[in-house]
């Protein structure tokens, strides 16, 4: 793949981008570029190409063509220097297995610990200010499994912030949270995206959006529509995305 879509003055270039499952075309001729300090909400029904998106950028599907780039560099190479952090519907993680918060938030900073994977005083300060931003520096030491659903999601904030990613991609991250999470969660992504970084999150809560998001992209397998909040939410639009009206 090429770099020529990778502008330092983006924080994600996307360039004719397809994603090909067999026959099936998941994305075609993608183009998306997103500012640096804006949270861009990513909305479309399920198919629609998010998650294959997110998982062209993240490296876990090659493309069929296209270009990606991060704060000007390739894909790749961003995601080697730690600027990339990808928030998953679900964690990949044996909730019962004894590892507490701040070990969690630690494996933020493992591609800055060196060959030895020895934190350094530097790494446990990073953890114990990630900690803090989110809110659960009280709760450092409990076991990550007798957190609550939004609380979880806070400590996987906080090892991207430990991490010093600068593009951030969050994948519903307000599914199964209550509403004072997900405030206290929006409230910390308004932070992150004031300090600098990009921010591209999926959701299917339309009503929120206007909250959350400085702009949209809708999908549906090819980029629709990007741009301001108001516009993207026009009855009209969304009856494109959706296949049917915004008030179904």
């Amino acid at each position: 793949m090429t770099t020529g879509a990778a502008r330092a003055d983006f924080a994600l270039s996307v360039r004719d981008l397809s994603v090909r499952y067999g026959p099936v075309h998941a994305l075609a001729d993608v183009d998306i570029e997103l500012g640096v300090g804006r949270v861009t909400a990513l909305i479309g029904m399920n198919g629609s190409g998010k998650s294959s998106l997110f998982n062209a950028i993240m490296g876990r599907v090659r493309p069929a063509s296209g270009e990606i780039g991060v704060f000007g560099q390739s894909s790749l190479a961003a995601r080697r220097a730690g600027l990339v952090a990808y928030l998953p519907q679900q964690e990949s993680i044996d909730w019962d297995f004894p590892i507490s918060v701040r070990q969690v938030v630690m494996t933020g900073r493992f591609g800055m610990l060196g060959p030895t994977r020895r934190p350094r005083a530097i790494d446990r300060e990073a953890v114990v200010d990630a900690l803090r931003r989110v809110g659960l520096a009280d709760l450092e030491e409990r076991q990550i499994g007798e957190l609550s659903g939004g609380q979880r999601k806070r400590v996987f904030l906080a090892r991207s912030i430990a991490q010093q990613a600068r593009l951030l991609l969050l994948d519903e991250p307000f599914a199964g949270v209550d509403k004072a999470s997900e405030a206290s969660i929006i409230a910390l992504l308004h932070e992150l995206r004031d300090s600098g970084c990009g921010i591209l999150i999926s959701t299917h809560d339309l009503a929120g959006v206007p909250e959350l998001a400085d702009e949209v992209v809708l999908l549906r397998n090819r980029v629709l529509f990007h741009g301001p909040t108001a516009e993207a939410l026009d009855p009209a639009m969304l009856t494109r995305v959706f296949g049917l009206e915004a008030s179904a």
